[in-house]
């Protein structure tokens, strides 16, 4: 597995883990309609709607159907629609159907991202991974012929 990420990337905390969580949408709570608001969201719960703010974290059993334009964003469950976001974690069993727009883009193994991915900066290199590392010894020697 390879991950995209800036040069100069000084920006350790792509989730805004240095923010504390201020709001808490619990498991079994469903919102419907568009939501926006300030500071750190955890989500384990499902919305309808449309989302905008500045750190959210999607639990394993979130779900949000509909677009999320953040600042930073852990996905760990399901989106159902676009994402911008500067800085975005997609974490392993995560599930992203629809479009998506970052800056500082990293993804691990085992998510799923089914759409278009753009990112912004140019200041991109690609990085290998341990899964790289792996398929390149499993993989067959190969000669050119003479």
């Amino acid at each position: 597995m390879s991950f995209l990420k800036k040069k100069d990337n000084h920006n350790k905390d792509l989730a805004g883990a240095h923010v504390a969580i201020t709001s808490i949408i619990g498991t079994g709570l469903n919102l419907s309609g568009d939501l926006c608001f300030t500071g750190k969201l955890r989500l384990d719960g499902t919305i309808t709607g449309n989302i905008k703010g500045e750190h959210l974290i999607l639990g394993e059993e979130g779900l949000i159907t509909g677009d999320v334009d953040i600042h930073s964003f852990t996905c760990q469950g399901r989106v159902d629609g676009n994402i911008k976001a500067r800085n975005l974690n997609v974490v392993k069993g995560c599930r992203i159907d629809g479009n998506v727009e970052a800056v500082n883009l990293l993804v691990e193994g085992g998510a799923s991202l089914n759409g278009e991915v753009k990112v912004e900066s140019s200041d991109l290199q690609l990085i290998k991974g341990e899964a790289d590392a792996e398929k390149k010894k499993d993989e067959p020697a190969v000669q050119a012929a003479p």
